[in-house]
């Protein structure tokens, strides 16, 4: 193995293989051979180069990608599963598709969706998949999919191309139902498109003129927020753009108030925020549009002072010169 590894970094893929196939050959642990056999495929890959059906024998060898697809072949096949049986089976079926064998090759890409819902491969298969197909071929994959593995970590990704599906072809109402199935039926913490799911609904509420609606679903994803002593923490990366997302939308209608105390909030909540100056700059022009002239100049004169670069920093220094009497 180790000098399989030489070999290949150094780009001498052909010897690579070699070495690869003899240290599956000498395996002793089924963990050991998997590898071997798995790096060698990928050896065998690069050593063709970049191969098409259509390309001269003199710039690439097709039979090395057929010996590569064999050889993840046999490491898909052998039961029980191992570590590398699902990405084995994904990589064969790219380079089926890649060798022209696209009904093998997407046959295998939907097996890994049915067999193996919860790897890290399924939801590649499921975008390569649907890609292949017609709209109303696809929706009605995903629904028949749904039916079958919706419980597992695939479920929220086919809610999720379901919305999209139904949104391009302007069935707003579909699409906000498999939103909407998603925030139910894929909840956090373990809904990996949760808060997605929110983002989009509020998306369409605001689309629609319901203000308030949107500022919901913004409520809904940030009731989970947590704090925690130990190092570490459970804010999600929306949870700060839904805050400053609210106070803006609170802003707009206004409910001057109420957006002072979600722009407080952005910046008191989440402390490693990339939008606390955003935060802190759109409260101060807000109150100094509104005529509190010495609060908004104290909160520009914040921005500048604690943040060092950024366009909010930037616009609340020209705030300051055009409004305050003193930087």
């Amino acid at each position: 193995m180790a000098r399989a590894g030489r070999h290949y970094h150094h780009g001498r893929m052909v010897e690579a293989a070699e070495a690869y196939a003899e240290a599956a050959r000498t395996a002793e642990r089924r963990v050991d051979l998997d590898e071997a056999l798995y790096r060698q495929a990928k050896a065998l890959e690069r050593s063709a180069g970049s191969c098409l059906p259509d390309s001269p024998p003199a710039e690439c060898s097709l039979e090395s990608l057929r010996g590569a697809v064999r050889v993840l072949d046999e490491v898909a096949r052998r039961r029980p599963d191992s570590r590398r049986t699902v990405r084995a089976l994904f990589d064969a079926s790219l380079l089926r598709i890649r060798l022209g064998d696209r009904r093998a090759g997407f046959a295998g890409l939907r097996a890994i969706l049915v067999q193996y819902p919860e790897s890290g491969q399924a939801g590649r298969s499921l975008q390569l998949v649907l890609g292949g197909l017609t709209a109303d071929a696809a929706l009605g994959l995903v629904r028949r999919l749904y039916g079958r593995v919706g419980e597992t970590d695939l479920g929220d990704d086919l809610l999720d191309a379901e919305a999209d599906l139904l949104d391009a072809r302007g069935d707003r109402a579909g699409a906000r139902a498999a939103l909407l199935r998603m925030v139910r039926e894929h909840p956090y913490p373990t809904g990996q498109r949760w808060d997605d799911a929110l983002w989009r609904l509020a998306d369409m509420a605001e689309e629609a003129d319901d203000t308030q609606q949107a500022i919901d679903y913004l409520e809904r994803m940030l009731s989970v927020h947590e704090w925690t002593g130990t190092p570490g923490s459970y804010t999600l990366p929306r949870f700060p753009h839904a805050r400053l997302r609210i106070a803006r939308l609170e802003r707009d209608r206004g409910h001057l108030e109420a957006a002072e105390v979600s722009f407080m909030a952005v910046y008191d909540d989440f402390p490693t925020a990339l939008v606390r100056d955003d935060a802190l700059l759109e409260l101060g022009e807000m109150l100094l549009a509104g005529g509190q002239h010495e609060r908004a100049c104290t909160l520009l004169r914040q921005v500048v002072d604690e943040f060092e670069v950024g366009r909010a920093r930037r616009r609340a220094a020209e705030g300051l010169d055009a409004s305050c009497a003193q930087r």
